[in-house]
């Protein structure tokens, strides 16, 4: 009967232990909350502490939450728990460092998620396992230096996501293993370096890809494979010495193509059959004349814009340069004293060059 006695007496003390397991979370202390009810007017909650879930609420259904510049420096698990109603949940100007794995759980209709102008350094693979429902996320204007593999997989409904103003250096397609529906990639303002070969592979859904003001020296073959046809493509102000052909599909159609800014000599001619533009910006870059009058002559015949970068106005900045040995011909090599003799042109002018017109360096 002893025996009986001290099982049962196990059995609820391991219960007991199982049952606190799963109710505890890693709760927030005194910070405010700006709530949107499904029903009602929005509200403020000012000094809440406790985990964000459905019981801290009472009767409030609640759709939206926003939490700005409070003092959140991690978001730990099972902090945002059991919000049925829940579509949208914004970290905002808060110093979050750190996002645990299932810190949101059994949020089912969350679509909008942000955690931005924070010190995110690193978006570990499995954060958002719980969150397949997200159609747009922000994780713009951190700190973060590491993305990990299958980061951002698996999520299917996913359309947009935001990324600017970050320490990226390096792009991997297996971020997105299985993420199929995107629409919009805005990875601007990082540090990348080269876009590798089938960078997108899978995203045919793909509309706007935004890789301006980066580090990019290199498009390997195939980078664009897969992509049929984007509103918008920036590659504005990057460290591009060529475009090969090989690096767009065929047959891919562009609205609006950004390729000023950078240290392009040429545009290949197998380049210019396959690839059609609606409009296009090339300012700032060190062109060869023949090579841009045979760009113009191509932008003409396709009915096609060009348009001037609004950081490079002025009459007074060079388009052009002929190479030493003088041709009417567009050689299509890479020209390196043109590519000198335009940047100390632009570095003598003696109004002052606006920086995103041209890289100087």
């Amino acid at each position: 009967m002893l025996n009986v006695n001290r099982c049962a007496v196990l059995f609820s003390l391991v219960t007991m232990f199982i049952e606190n397991r799963c109710h505890k979370c890693v709760s927030f202390n005194n910070i405010t909350l700006i709530v949107h009810q499904r029903y009602g007017d929005p509200f403020n909650i000012t000094s809440f502490s406790g985990c964000i879930e459905r019981v801290s609420f009472g009767d409030a259904s609640l759709t939206e939450i926003y939490i700005r510049q409070q003092n959140v420096t991690s978001i730990g698990e099972d902090s945002i728990r059991h919000m049925v109603r829940l579509k949208t949940l914004v970290f905002w100007g808060c110093p979050v460092r750190n996002i645990s794995a299932g810190a949101i759980r059994n949020v089912p209709r969350l679509q909008n998620l942000q955690i931005s102008y924070g010190n995110l350094e690193r978006i570990k693979e499995d954060i958002f396992n719980e969150v397949p429902t997200v159609q747009l996320l922000r994780l713009h204007d951190n700190a973060i230096s590491v993305i990990e593999n299958n980061a951002f997989s698996n999520l299917r409904k996913l359309k947009k996501i935001f990324m600017a103003n970050n320490k990226l250096k390096q792009w991997k397609n297996s971020w997105f293993t299985n993420t199929t529906n995107l629409e919009i990639i805005d990875f601007q303002k990082n540090q990348l370096e080269i876009i590798p070969r089938k960078a997108f592979n899978g995203m045919s859904h793909l509309k706007q890809l935004f890789l301006d003001y980066n580090e990019i020296k290199a498009i390997e073959e195939e980078a664009f494979k897969g992509i049929r046809e984007l509103d918008y493509l920036g590659l504005r102000y990057n460290r591009l010495i060529d475009l090969d052909a090989k690096i767009f599909p065929n047959n891919l159609t562009v609205r609006s193509l950004l390729i000023d800014a950078n240290y392009l000599n040429y545009l290949p001619n197998e380049l210019l059959e396959k690839l059609s533009v609606k409009d296009l910006t090339l300012d700032g870059n060190p062109w060869k004349c023949p090579c841009l009058d045979r760009i113009h002559y191509w932008l003409f015949s396709s009915n096609a814009t060009l348009r001037t970068s609004t950081y490079c106005t002025g009459s007074d900045i060079p388009l052009c340069s002929y190479p030493e040995s003088y041709s009417q011909t567009c050689l299509e090599n890479i020209d390196e004293q043109i590519t000198r003799t335009y940047i100390d042109g632009l570095k003598q002018l003696k109004r002052p060059l606006r920086k995103f017109c041209a890289r100087l360096d």
